[in-house]
């Protein structure tokens, strides 16, 4: 190698570890921790299945609503709630949703709280509605 050749490759790769540095720094700032209580959240959120209906961060199912930004369309206490006596899943009326103990559903709160606080760039994207996209504030559905 000529000493052209080494310059061009020492550049190449100083580029190449100040973008991995970049990176990982913005990274770093922008992924808080997760708190023990949504760890634990999540983890009922796996134990109970809720992915094969719901999405979180359009990871799941789809037959249900996705629940990545639930915290700012309802109240911590319509969650408890609604985890303490769940309504019948539609268009079943047999089938129900499961109920959580106060505990679980604390920590199921955590979890979508912490969820909610991501910064998703508005995803998932606002559904269509006869022809035009809904407020994502106004959006009140289960």
């Amino acid at each position: 190698m000529n000493k052209q050749e080494i310059s061009f490759l020492v550049v190449i790769l100083a580029t190449f570890g100040g973008f991995a540095f970049l990176i990982y720094h913005s990274l770093m700032q922008v992924t808080p921790a997760m708190p023990q209580e949504a760890i634990a959240g999540s983890k009922i959120w796996q134990k109970y299945g809720c992915m094969e209906c719901h999405a979180v961060l359009s990871s799941g199912g789809y037959s249900a609503r996705d629940l990545t930004k639930i915290m700012s369309l309802r109240t911590e206490k319509e969650l408890l709630e609604f985890f303490a006596q769940p309504p019948p899943l539609l268009p079943h009326r047999r089938r129900m949703h499961v109920s959580l103990t106060k505990k679980e559903a604390a920590n199921m709160i955590a979890y979508l709280r912490f969820v909610n606080n991501i910064d998703t760039r508005s995803w998932p994207p606002l559904p269509i509605v006869d022809g035009r996209s809904s407020k994502r504030s106004s959006t009140r559905e289960n």
